[in-house]
């Protein structure tokens, strides 16, 4: 189940915030050594952790975080426009229909089920989730940075991104992807990861909505 928690609702949802905050430590951290700034409470945490970031996250049945990942307007701040721009030759993208993902982590202590594609069924919840929200949200698409081993991962899940940047080669290429948000895609994401129904949880709180109506 994705539960969606916005920037606002620290307070509120300070438990599974807190284990996601960890589990980004672990994995960005401790796992991948990446230059990352972690509190004293052991939070992974940088300057787009505010009020207007949204969060998706995979809980099990007992609301304990199973992965996460940030989404951003693109109309705002973002980890592109700030570190990535120069990174694939100054291209800019910003549109109140397409935002950003970053943080994409699925917990090492947590379910290791795979689907029948040989992917993470958390992985797979989570693409879903974005897709879900994507469209409930009138977002069009979907703007991120990834390495070369999460093609093949995104590609299993149901989601192939399209590539529009490239920066180096080989095991060090990073790469800049765009995802069209259709119910398509979210079908295609849905059978690749087996599930049957929405996976959002029902929530009856306004979801922030963009200024054009999506692509379905």
């Amino acid at each position: 189940m994705i539960r969606e928690i916005i920037g606002t609702d620290l307070d509120h949802n300070h438990v599974v915030l807190g284990q996601m905050f960890n589990a980004r430590r672990r994995l960005f951290k401790e796992r991948l050594d990446w230059d990352v700034s972690v509190d004293e409470r052991g939070w992974e945490r940088d300057e787009y952790d505010h009020a207007d970031a949204l969060y998706l996250i995979s809980v099990d049945e007992k609301g304990t975080h199973q992965g996460s990942l940030r989404l951003l307007p693109t109309t705002g701040e973002t980890m592109l426009r700030d570190h990535f721009k120069s990174v694939f030759d100054g291209i800019e993208i910003k549109s109140p229909v397409i935002w950003e993902c970053t943080r994409f982590c699925v917990d090492s202590t947590g379910e290791t089920a795979l689907t029948l594609s040989g992917v993470q069924r958390v992985t797979t919840e989570l693409l879903l989730g974005i897709c879900e929200y994507s469209l409930a949200s009138n977002i069009s698409k979907i703007v991120g940075v990834f390495d070369r081993r999460m093609i093949r991962i995104y590609s299993r899940g149901g989601w192939k991104p399209e590539v529009v940047g490239q920066s180096g080669e080989g095991r060090d290429a990073v790469y800049l992807g765009i995802w069209d948000v259709t119910k398509a895609n979210a079908a295609a994401i849905r059978s690749a990861g087996g599930f049957s129904h929405s996976v959002l949880e029902r929530n009856d709180k306004p979801r922030p909505q963009s200024d054009c109506a999506a692509v379905a």
